[in-house]
């Protein structure tokens, strides 16, 4: 007799566009620990900005993702931060968070500057 089995599943992928501030999609983690990935570019005026340009250097080099735990309808909990590269991979963990209900949040200088992903991996483990 078979008997089914559920396997959790809390990998996502996602892309990524922001100028200033930016929260993500909440989503359930059914695992201790949090972990999120992504290889970023950084763009001014519609056009990609190489990490030693001349316009790369007026510029902060990095960008900040948050993780914020929801704990009812409007309360959250922050987990933690971490700052990251605006011109190459970058990757996140947290450990020992619990499962739950969770969601990123990206904070960089409003500076006219927008770091972009076509992949961004989040995922429990």
């Amino acid at each position: 007799m078979a008997v089914p089995v559920y396997a959790a599943s809390d990998s996502y992928t996602s892309t990524l566009s922001f100028q200033g501030e930016y929260g993500g999609k909440s989503r359930q983690y059914n695992h201790q620990n949090i972990m999120y990935a992504a290889g970023v570019e950084s763009y001014i005026g519609g056009k990609k900005i190489a990490y030693n340009s001349s316009v790369s250097k007026k510029f902060s080099k990095q960008y900040r993702v948050e993780l914020y735990r929801k704990t009812g309808w409007f309360t959250k909990d922050k987990i933690g931060s971490v700052n990251l590269s605006r011109y190459s991979y970058g990757s996140a963990k947290w450990t020992n968070v619990g499962k739950g209900e969770y969601y990123f949040y990206f904070v960089k200088a409003r500076d006219g500057v927008s770091v972009r992903s076509s992949k961004v991996i989040m995922k429990g483990y």
